[in-house]
């Protein structure tokens, strides 16, 4: 686990995934708290106005999950430390590769000092399993395009480019493409 003296030489084999199948608030109250920080935010959300966003609720996003059956949220921990999440949607609709056995995923680690130390490989690896699990054949995602290390991520375990959105998110008072990428499996 990550102390102020650093990681232990045990720290990735300690890691886990809980998937949350019981929605409790304090679960969402992290979520809340990675969704509305400002080094995740610009990330994992996509702005589509030059205006201030409002801030999320934990209430807001349990509801949201609640309403949505096809998709999962994981919690990925240290031991019991969340430190990131991911979720697998068989049936989000603003897909390009539209199959039903294609899954769309997102990941947001959380806790920073936890980026730069392969949780998101090692991430990617279980949302590959979870989705094989699940049935898909295809897995695919968006990033925007000025997230260049999830890109290089992503390229480097297989995913493709397979189309590219212009203008789609604002980020540091300018438009920048989403671009879709897809692996099949």
């Amino acid at each position: 686990m990550y102390s102020e003296n650093g990681f232990d030489e045990n720290w990735m084999e300690r890691l886990r995934v809980r998937f949350m199948d019981e929605y409790k608030i304090d679960d969402f109250q992290i979520l809340c708290k990675w969704s509305n920080d400002p080094k995740i935010r610009p990330y994992a959300i996509p702005k589509f106005s030059i205006g201030i966003d409002e801030p999320f609720t934990p209430f807001e996003l349990m509801v949201s999950a609640m309403q949505n059956d096809d998709k999962r949220i994981y919690m990925v921990c240290d031991g019991e430390k969340p430190i990131g999440e991911f979720s697998i949607d068989m049936a989000f609709g603003r897909r390009v590769h539209e199959t039903p056995d294609t899954a769309w995923i997102s990941l947001v680690i959380g806790e920073e000092n936890y980026r730069g130390k392969g949780v998101g490989r090692w991430i990617m690896t279980q949302i590959e399993r979870e989705c094989a699990q699940l049935g898909a054949h295809a897995i695919e995602l968006g990033v925007f395009e000025y997230n260049k290390a999830a890109i290089r991520l992503y390229e480097s375990m297989g995913y493709e480019i397979i189309a590219v959105i212009p203008e789609f998110v604002y980020f540091e008072g300018t438009w920048h493409a989403d671009i879709r990428m897809l692996k099949r499996m």
